[in-house]
């Protein structure tokens, strides 16, 4: 029988998020929501980070302003220097993701059902 002890990832990944996302408070667009995802205690890579802006108009400003490039940097770095493995970042299955959608494009593909846009 094999026992697994999980690490913590959970509350190193609230961590590095809550601190990404207070880097950017005063940065423009703003970011609406946030939250993650993914079988991390399994295997580290299997982690993804949503942002959230509240139009599509946001999120093509912040794609263009070069926020979102930011924000995943940012989140990369504070996760690692939280304790995240770094193994997680250089894996050739699959790596830790970050990604962006709005609350407008979870509106219209799903009637504004979370679950179903983001299964």
């Amino acid at each position: 029988m094999t026992i697994m002890i999980f690490s913590g990832r959970k509350k190193i990944i609230k961590k590095a998020v809550a601190d990404t996302v207070s880097q950017f408070r005063l940065s423009t667009p703003k970011i609406a929501e946030h939250f993650f995802y993914g079988a991390f205690d399994i295997a580290p890579q299997n982690l993804v980070v949503w942002y959230l802006f509240s139009t599509d108009a946001e999120l093509e400003t912040a794609k263009s302003k070069g926020l979102c490039d930011e924000l995943k940097n940012a989140t990369f770095k504070n996760l690692v220097s939280c304790g995240y493995p770094k193994e997680a970042f250089a894996s050739t299955d699959r790596k830790v993701s970050v990604a962006f959608t709005t609350h407008e494009d979870i509106d219209r593909k799903t009637n504004g059902d979370y679950h179903l846009y983001f299964q």
